[in-house]
């Protein structure tokens, strides 16, 4: 009898991880435009892409967790603009209807003078008080542009990665980690490329 009572146990322990394996995560989709060369090394200069997201705590939070993935692939963060070598610009929030794009010319602090003209979508940071997405899901974006500062003033945008993931968390703190993690993963990638990723323990 004991031993019976054992195998059912034993049973139910590797069913229970069997769903564990098989468990959903948190899915997104990841678009890619780059004209990497493979040469690409040195210091960045990480600024969000759109005034709403400047001083905050948040982005702040967010930036250092690019900042780990950037210096796995040659890009070392710097705090001194004047220093850098490139410009990365990081947007992100919730998608609604409403949504429009802000241009910003942004002055680069150098001896050069560079300066960037970017389209930045005004994403919402907060979910609404009253939910206004299909199915209670709310759409999560997370983009980063990377930016050549070249030596004759002349600037190349060099990469734009976006990852879109729709959930149940609207919280961008939440979701930030596994979005990011999708983004990076492979990366570069192939350049014109969209994939369907998913991340492992990601519940939102």
């Amino acid at each position: 009898m004991k031993k019976a009572i054992g195998i059912i146990i034993f049973g139910l322990l590797l069913s229970s991880n069997a769903f564990a394996a098989i468990a959903p995560g948190m899915f997104g989709t990841k678009y890619i435009l780059h004209e990497f060369t493979g040469q690409e090394r040195g210091l960045i200069h990480l600024r969000p892409a759109r005034k709403t997201l400047e001083g905050t705590l948040e982005f702040r939070y967010i930036s250092k967790m690019f900042e780990g993935h950037l210096m796995q692939h040659g890009f070392k963060n710097t705090s001194d603009e004047s220093k850098a070598q490139y410009i990365g610009l990081i947007n992100y929030g919730l998608v609604t209807d409403g949504v429009y794009s802000t241009t910003y010319d942004m002055k680069i602090d150098n001896k050069i003078g560079h300066s960037i003209i970017s389209e930045a979508s005004e994403y919402l940071l907060m979910p609404p008080k009253r939910k206004i997405f299909s199915k209670g899901k709310y759409i999560r974006v997370m983009e980063l542009s990377i930016y050549d500062l070249k030596k004759d003033k002349k600037v190349q945008h060099i990469y734009q990665g976006k990852i879109v993931s729709k959930g149940k968390c609207g919280e961008m703190q939440s979701v930030a980690k596994n979005l990011i993690k999708m983004l990076f993963k492979k990366w570069p990638g192939k350049n014109g490329s969209k994939n369907i990723l998913s991340a492992a323990g990601g519940i939102c």
